[in-house]
């Protein structure tokens, strides 16, 4: 019903329509794009804050497309529902107009928690309109028994798989999976992604083109769930993931006896790995804004944040302790922490993360040459990437 509720609000909004009347004033209606077994976690979680605030926290599990187009619906229409909105961080710029600045808000320690990579991301024209929730970033899933020695450097990569046809993978169905994991490549041999011609970008893409012809054949269909259960059954032994992997192996009884996680193989310009997860806002038309400001300020404590590692394992700011099973569990993502970059925060992003996906996918299946291919993905960016007069991009 929630998500019901929630798809009707986004298209009362796009019609012009009144929105239907605010929570009551002792409600605060909480979007969130969560799985439903962390959603009962999760909930578990916010009752600490609902009987100190003497309040309800309505939480809404929806997909991050429909928080986003019932953001800009309620922010269009000027009233709605929803306080907090949780949005990936490829959409912070599309959203920053919908929601309210938190320079007030925020206190200057709670920047300590998360990397300084993601408070820029948030910050637009100055002022910061979002907050890290549950960030997290990619490291190497390995399988300890067939892999004793995870690679630590692409040389090391292409030799295993050079050696086990098939076992290693990479994302690149068509979605932004493959992105994030085609950046770790150019990040780390100095590429940006804003230019796709440059002689970094062309270093990574003829690595990748060395490396396609030994990648497991699914990695043309598979995404984060299909892979991480190729993993599962051994029929996957590297593959790049997100934390909640490590949870999933572990509830299967094969993390941390079969598989762990390693730091992402450096390149020619050392390692780099995607900052990924969910980022809160105010909506600019909260029914409570005030209570929502509470909310996000009892978020950015760190006994908070701990709490949010320890329930939900959710190891973006307060990692496990040191010396324990879950820190040997994420070695691989405590390890990667120093080594995350932000997608770019850019209007036309889903254009230009598009093109980078549509030359990942030439490089590794269709036999593509590297500057082929990057001349493929210099047309997205072109288009795609703002004008340097501050113009918005042509998508718009």
């Amino acid at each position: 019903m929630a998500a019901l509720a929630l798809i009707v609000l986004a298209l009362v909004g796009l019609a012009g329509c009144e929105p239907k009347p605010p929570a009551s004033s002792g409600e605060l209606t909480l979007a969130l794009a969560i799985f439903p077994g962390e959603a009962r976690r999760y909930r578990a979680f916010l009752r600490d804050f609902e009987r100190r605030n003497h309040v309800k926290v309505d939480l809404i599990a929806q997909s991050y497309d429909d928080i986003l187009r019932a953001l800009l619906a309620e922010g269009s229409a000027g009233r709605g529902s929803l306080d907090l909105a949780e949005l990936d961080l490829s959409m912070l710029a599309r959203a920053h107009r919908s929601v309210r600045p938190l320079d007030a808000i925020v206190p200057p320690e709670s920047e300590a928690l998360f990397p300084k990579a993601a408070w820029n991301a948030a910050r637009f024209d100055g002022h910061l309109f979002f907050v890290p929730h549950r960030l997290m970033w990619q490291a190497m899933i390995y399988n300890r028994r067939h892999v004793p020695n995870p690679p630590a450097t692409w040389d090391e990569l292409l030799e295993f798989a050079r050696r086990h046809p098939g076992k290693v993978v990479l994302k690149a169905a068509r979605y932004e999976g493959a992105t994030c994991d085609m950046l770790s490549f150019l990040w780390s041999a100095g590429g940006d992604p804003l230019e796709p011609e440059s002689p970094a970008a062309m270093r990574a893409f003829g690595f990748l083109s060395q490396l396609g012809p030994y990648l497991n054949a699914e990695s043309a269909v598979y995404r984060e769930m299909p892979v991480l259960e190729a993993q599962a059954r051994g029929s996957v032994w590297i593959h790049f993931n997100w934390p909640f992997a490590l949870a999933y192996l572990a509830s299967k009884g094969l993390a941390p006896s079969v598989d762990l996680s390693a730091p992402i193989p450096s390149g020619p310009d050392g390692t780099a790995t995607v900052l990924g997860g969910g980022y809160l806002a105010i909506a600019r038309s909260a029914p409570h804004p005030k209570l929502a400001a509470e909310f996000i300020r009892y978020l950015l404590k760190r006994d908070t944040q701990a709490r949010l590692s320890r329930e939900l394992g959710w190891y973006g700011s307060v990692g496990p302790p040191a010396g324990s099973e879950q820190a040997k569990l994420y070695a691989g993502f405590i390890a990667m922490r120093p080594y995350v970059r932000a997608r770019p925060t850019i209007d036309c992003y889903a254009q230009l993360s598009n093109g980078w996906q549509r030359a990942f996918r030439a490089v590794l299946f269709a036999e593509a040459s590297p500057a082929a291919a990057l001349k493929q993905a210099a047309t997205a960016v072109r288009l795609g990437k703002p004008a340097r007069n501050g113009r918005p991009c042509a998508c718009r």
